[in-house]
């Protein structure tokens, strides 16, 4: 045998005694296994330095599959081609971590990875939080909640570039086309750093009410519309002034070209504007004790003002027209009709009531001009006892709870009188220290103690919540499942059907529905001890609640529903082929629609309907979970 055969690695080939001879084919190679999928990890957030369990679903594992968060390597359990699971301790920094599967025998290659959350909030908290604040919790919000915290989350919206409706031609005569844009804001609002500006103006357009129905004109309602928007976060001082000389708002109440009395001509200034802005956008008609709660003498309520008052102030109220518009230069003409772009009005003395007025035991002095007697007369009512929680109760109502405890709204209202608000959770600090700060009280009604106490599933209380009016119900399904838009009119007739909240036409002044409106006792199977208010279910009927079942059913099982208006149901549909699966994509929407409340009953009932659905079917399986629990009362109800 030579020595140069000997150089040749036994392993590789075999030799014969007699000379290196012929040799045979090499071996095959060991078998290598396919890259692991992964569709779905269940759950997809835990909490930052605690000790975690974790279900991956996908395709293609082989025993001996390897998990890892990062670069750190979980304790995997492999169950069968399709399931894994694995432990560990998430780490102490929130934020989102890849996890990839790797397969024994790939080279080391990774599956495609997959964002766990590593949260300081709980995703129930982030949820809830965000119900409260914007149109609707989405994917990427929640993990910024989960991940950023309330207040950080509060700071970033403060400080976003608003979001804008932009001008309409004149002429355009036609309310309808805001629509679009509207839906356009409340879906996407710049990728969503501008929701909560968007969700508070909401607020204010239903408190401070201007309907299409008497302003139908866009080019008037655009302006006031920024109004809203640009004072959202700023104080309600310069919101009062602001909506006051706006002229869709002197056109919708009245108050633009209001002249002074003169009474031997039977001239008599026009009450509309000052009466409801005492009603209903400032103090209300009933004095108020420090919690909000009402004034009781005699058994009677005690009335903010008289019919003096309204007089005294629609009087102060004089005086104001639209700019003028060239060749005119000033308010001299005083034009029936000129919007000039949505400038605010202007003085016109020569039409001011000058003489001495009195508003709610306070005086103005006679002969001040129209803008002296228009910042005296505000300044009263800003200054007024009733304002801060007035303001703060219908701030509740809107974007937290219909019954808000007494001493919820006092909280708030103190922080409104204050112009600053203390987070209770870590200190963060909102608002200038000026009266009616409106950072100060947002941050205040959606931070509060009894507006987090339902974070926790043991500290929620059944009367919290509210029901969810019709353009907040559609936006919470909508973005709750990856929606797009370019929102044509169908989506808001939607509002329309479920119960007449025909966006920017609410019938009267009074809003779609009144703050002060009670459920009535004959309503529950066990009436509460005392009123419970509910002022969105004054627009729930029979009619309309199977109305909102129905529309709702439109919007899950019409992939293009409105023809512009698509969700995405793929990451639930990827998993709801396999039978062993259906839970785990209920509970997945549990968490992300109910905070994880789903009673045990109503999970069965889903899943039995949702397995008589075809497993060659899929994405019909993930549209009846999402459509039944999206249609039930314990969704409709925000909580």
């Amino acid at each position: 045998m030579s020595s140069r055969c000997l150089s040749f690695p036994l392993a590789l080939v075999v030799w014969f005694v007699c000379g290196c001879g012929s040799a045979g084919p090499p071996p095959p190679p060991p078998p290598t296994n396919p890259i692991a999928v992964v569709s779905f990890v269940y759950p997809s957030t835990v909490s930052s330095n605690a000790p975690f369990t974790i279900t991956i679903i996908g395709s293609k594992f082989f025993s001996g599959a390897q998990v890892l968060l990062g670069s750190t390597l979980l304790a995997a359990t492999f169950v069968d081609g399709s399931h894994l699971t694995a432990t560990g301790t998430a780490p102490a920094v929130a934020g989102t971590v890849n996890l990839t599967v790797v397969n024994p025998a790939t080279n080391g290659a990774p599956s495609n990875s997959f964002a766990l959350t590593i949260a300081t909030v709980s995703q129930r908290a982030a949820v809830r939080f965000l119900e409260q604040s914007t149109f609707g919790p989405n994917d990427a919000q929640r993990a910024a909640v989960e991940t950023g915290g309330m207040e950080s989350f509060l700071t970033a919206q403060f400080q976003a570039t608003a979001s804008t409706y932009p001008d309409i031609p004149p002429g355009m005569n036609d309310v309808h086309l805001l629509f679009p844009v509207f839906f356009q804001n409340a879906l996407d609002a710049q990728a969503s750093s501008d929701q909560l500006r968007q969700r508070v103006m909401f607020a204010l357009n239903q408190i401070w009410v201007v309907s299409g129905n008497k302003v139908g004109q866009p080019e008037f309602y655009v302006p006031y519309l920024r109004v809203l928007m640009n004072d959202a976060f700023g104080n309600y001082r310069t919101l009062m002034e602001d909506v006051t000389l706006n002229p869709a708002m002197g056109r919708y109440l009245d108050m633009v070209n209001n002249a002074k009395p003169d009474l031997a001509n039977g001239i008599h200034a026009n009450e509309n504007y000052a009466r409801e802005f005492m009603q209903l956008f400032t103090i209300g008609p009933n004095l108020l004790n420090a919690d909000g709660t009402p004034q009781i003498q005699n058994g009677a309520f005690v009335p903010t003002y008289g019919q003096a008052d309204i007089q005294a102030l629609a009087r102060a109220f004089t005086g104001w027209t639209f700019a003028p518009v060239p060749p005119a230069t000033n308010c001299a003409q005083y034009p029936n009709y000129n919007f000039n772009g949505g400038s605010p009005m202007v003085p016109c003395d020569a039409y001011h009531d000058a003489a001495v007025k009195t508003i709610l035991g306070v005086t103005l002095n006679a002969g001040q001009s129209t803008q002296q007697d228009l910042k005296g007369a505000l300044d009263i009512i800003f200054m007024h006892p009733n304002l801060p929680p007035f303001v703060a109760r219908r701030m509740i109502q809107h974007l937290v709870t219909s019954n808000p405890s007494p001493a919820y709204v006092t909280r708030v209202a103190n922080v409104f009188k204050n112009g600053t608000f203390t987070s209770p959770s870590n200190g963060a600090i909102f608002g200038s220290g000026s009266r009616g700060d409106m950072q100060a009280l947002i941050a205040a009604v959606l931070l509060d103690p009894e507006a987090r106490r339902g974070d926790d599933l043991a500290t929620e209380n059944p009367v919290d919540g509210h029901l969810r009016e019709p353009v907040l119900f559609l936006t919470n399904v909508i973005r709750a499942f990856h929606g797009t838009t370019d929102a044509n009119n169908t989506i808001v007739y939607f509002g329309l059907d479920m119960g007449g909240e025909f966006l920017f036409n609410s019938g009267s002044v009074f809003n779609f529905f009144s703050p002060l409106y009670d459920i009535p006792a004959a309503d529950f199977m066990t009436p509460p001890a005392s009123p419970l208010s509910g002022p969105e279910f004054e627009i729930f009927t029979s009619a309309s609640s199977l109305t909102r079942v129905n529309d709702i059913e439109s919007v899950l099982f019409s992939p293009t529903f409105s023809n512009s208006t698509q969700i995405d149901l793929s990451a639930y549909a990827a998993i709801a082929g396999n039978d062993s699966d259906l839970g785990t994509m209920v509970d997945a929407m549990n968490l992300q629609l109910l905070h994880g409340t789903m009673i045990g009953p109503m999970r069965a009932a889903i899943l039995t309907a949702v397995s008589a659905v075809p497993s060659s079917d899929p994405m019909g399986r993930a549209r009846t979970a999402a459509y039944l629990i999206a249609s039930s009362s314990q969704y409709q109800v925000q909580r």
